[in-house]
């Protein structure tokens, strides 16, 4: 197997991940937000909180599942929409380390947050960078992948 395919096959699997992560906050806000710290410190959480992480379930089961499938389907596409979902978690894993150092708040559950983060930011971009440049054709006046 080539680096490549691997790459590809490691990518598909983190989008499974980020889509299992966007189903779980889909079904489930509540809990998820709770664990994530988000919740509410109202009795049982505000409607707005639990549509706010449906919403970001759904936009995480959306965007993880298109990727994978256009990493199936079309890898030069795939890889494209992979590297700006690495770009998304890299700049989860920004926020939460700049959310740690101005609250102080460390922590297991951040702390892993983080690394899973960077770790899906990796495995993410693996594909685009793997296969080297993206391939250009003009077509027109346009530029098409």
């Amino acid at each position: 197997m080539s680096s490549y395919a691997l790459s590809l096959i490691l990518a598909v699997i983190a989008c499974v991940i980020g889509g299992v992560l966007g189903g779980l906050v889909l079904a489930r806000p509540d809990a998820m937000l709770g664990l994530a710290g988000l919740k509410s410190e109202q009795e049982g959480g505000s409607n707005t909180a639990l549509t706010e992480g449906r919403a970001f379930g759904g936009l995480l089961i959306a965007s993880h599942g298109a990727a994978a499938l256009f990493l199936g389907w079309q890898s030069s596409a795939g890889a494209a929409m992979a590297l700006v979902l690495s770009v998304a978690w890299f700049g989860a894993a920004f926020g939460r380390l700049v959310s740690m150092l101005l609250q102080k708040a460390g922590g297991r559950f951040n702390y892993g947050s983080v690394m899973l983060n960077v770790l899906m930011g990796i495995t993410l971009a693996l594909p685009f960078f793997n296969q080297g440049a993206l391939p250009l054709h003009r077509i027109g006046g346009s530029m098409l992948v």
